[in-house]
């Protein structure tokens, strides 16, 4: 078994005992992202109406009973997201590279 280096991993703390947890362990992704259904965007790009499938909105909001003290505690989720260009050599939508 390989080693992984935990650190930059978000990881979640037991209040109550310090246990630690990994956000797959309390989350499943489809509940904390939500499962849109219906989906409008504007020409310009902009999300102008969102429906969820029903039962699959997003909860960014769980309640946990520690594996460890077996107190419960809550967890609230809060997520960023950061978007950047990709390297040129990398973006094959554009036919045309600089050759400098």
């Amino acid at each position: 078994m390989n080693k992984i280096d935990l650190k930059g991993l978000p990881v979640i703390k037991c209040p109550h005992c310090n246990w630690s947890y990994l956000p797959s362990e309390l989350y499943l992704p489809e509940y904390l992202l939500g499962r849109p259904e219906d989906l409008v965007k504007s020409p310009t790009g902009e999300i102008i109406y969102l429906d969820y499938e029903e039962d699959y909105e997003p909860v960014l909001v769980e309640h946990y009973v520690c594996d460890n003290c077996n107190k419960p505690f809550v967890i609230e989720a809060s997520m960023s997201f950061k978007a950047k260009a990709e390297k040129e050599e990398l973006d094959f939508s554009n036919l045309e590279t600089s050759l400098i």
